[in-house]
């Protein structure tokens, strides 16, 4: 298939690997710590966070790789520039808006480290409701 064709090269890859837009242990630990954010021990914690990096490393990949498909030789540089800088970006809005939703509990009644693990625990929502969109989002679009 040509590469200039990229909407017919998203719908093949997305019925052949669609299943990489949020990989299964990656939505796993996300409800993991959604569910149990406050009552988590530290091995636990280190054991999600493994399961949700291996999710994170089977998907950027994967994405990145199909996205750079669709280009001619010549952008292949630009685009891999223009997605590296989207990846730097979302993290950045993704860390900010986190801090803010943990921030905004403190007026709540209790300790710091309460109200630090309901922001935390809130903030966990907030993503899981992001990731749910974007994968429902991405199987719309690339049919």
């Amino acid at each position: 298939m040509p590469r200039h064709q990229p909407s017919a090269y998203l719908s093949h890859t997305a019925r052949r690997e669609g299943w990489l837009a949020l990989p299964p242990c990656r939505w796993v630990a996300l409800l993991i710590f959604t569910l149990a954010a406050r009552h988590l021990a530290n091995p636990f914690i280190a054991t999600a966070y493994v399961l949700y990096m291996a999710g994170i490393g089977t998907c950027m990949g994967s994405v990145m790789t199909s996205a750079l498909r669709t280009l001619a030789d010549n952008q292949q540089t630009e685009g891999n520039a223009i997605l590296n800088t989207l990846q730097q970006f979302a993290g950045a809005v993704g860390t900010s808006l986190s801090a803010v939703v943990v921030q905004s509990q403190t007026h709540l009644a209790g300790s710091q480290a309460y109200t630090t693990a309901v922001g935390t625990q809130n903030a966990f929502i907030m993503l899981t409701v992001f990731a749910t969109v974007i994968w429902f989002s991405y199987f719309k679009v690339v049919k």
